[in-house]
């Protein structure tokens, strides 16, 4: 099978100065680039976004009604 290879873009954003220092450290200190991190960051973010929360209507069954 072949592996597919995802089309990239490039993302320019401001963020405060102490957060790329905190950024960068944590990056430098993990040995991971900033570009992972940051593409790890956001998919965890919307996975999270898309999940039902506990308790919200979606979440319950037609018999709790």
């Amino acid at each position: 099978m072949a592996k597919f290879e995802e089309a990239w873009t490039q993302l320019a954003t401001r963020i405060p100065k102490e957060l790329h220092r905190r950024l960068k450290l944590d990056c430098v200190t993990h040995d991971v680039a900033v570009m992972h991190f940051v593409v790890q960051a956001i998919e965890e973010k919307l996975r999270r976004k898309t999940r039902p929360k506990k308790g919200t209507r979606s979440d319950r069954t037609t018999t709790e009604r």
